[in-house]
């Protein structure tokens, strides 16, 4: 019985320590704005959407990366195109009528309301205008934009950054996992584990398993796991005392 609370203690302490670092990471992305955030986290990306684009902000070095995807037909120039064609049968199309020349207001009014408006002469003899919206990334005014790719210093721009608006699509992982096993011979304990390489979901890991409290007697072991959630794993494994064994652990 002495073991297993023991056993518990530490699953415990682990889980609360997983727990407590999701929780620091959630505060620090309220309590900084997006850049210092991402300065902090340069192997992270914060993906926006709103109904005129799509924008991945990482930040490299000194260097802010902001990439522009926009919707098709989302422009202000798309939009009265959209209009146009409806006013064709004015009375069956009032509804959506409306709703576009309201988005059109509101598009016109971010246009010049906003402090930087860029109009760019293309060799083709286009005319691409873009302009920078109220969080400081640049947006497409003409609809023949496909992608605006902007880098700049990370003084340049502070973008506040909120759960609601905002969440990071792209973190890359330590490959150290943390949690308890049980094998097959009625041995059990704390497992530590180094991620060798995955695919998708599945990841083959080297660890150590330490099983003897008392002695803290250390095996060897590797395993293949499952990632069923978000840094939740289950693994399924053989060490160096001919055990098989089977594992719960959370990715750091």
């Amino acid at each position: 019985m002495k073991k297993i609370g023991i056993f518990l203690l530490i699953v415990l302490f682990i889980a609360g320590c997983y727990f407590g670092y999701q929780y620091y990471q959630q505060w620090e992305a309220k309590k900084f704005n997006e850049i210092e955030f991402l300065k902090r986290n340069q192997d992270m990306i914060v993906q926006r959407i709103t109904d005129l684009s799509t924008t991945l902000t990482k930040v490299m070095g000194e260097t802010v990366k902001v990439q522009t995807l926009p919707k098709e037909d989302a422009t202000y120039e798309g939009l009265k195109t959209e209009v146009l064609k409806l006013k064709e049968d004015e009375e069956a199309n009032k509804e959506e009528i409306a709703r576009l020349r309201e988005e059109l207001s509101k598009q016109r009014q971010a246009f010049l309301g906003s402090e930087d408006r860029i109009l760019i002469n293309t060799t083709a003899e286009e005319q691409l205008l873009i302009y920078r919206d109220e969080k400081g990334a640049l947006q497409p005014a003409s609809a023949n934009i496909t992608k605006i790719i902007e880098h700049r210093e990370d003084k340049d721009k502070s973008i506040p950054v909120t759960i609601e608006e905002a969440r990071i699509v792209e973190k890359a992982r330590s490959g150290l996992k943390a949690g308890g096993y049980y094998s097959f011979d009625k041995n059990y304990g704390v497992i530590i584990s180094k991620g060798i390489f995955s695919i998708k979901d599945y990841s083959f890991n080297a660890s150590l398993l330490l099983h003897d409290f008392e002695n803290f007697k250390l095996i060897v072991g590797g395993d293949i796991a499952y990632e069923f959630r978000d840094n939740l794993e289950l693994a399924i494994g053989y060490n160096t005392e001919k055990e098989f064994y089977g594992a719960l652990r959370w990715s750091f």
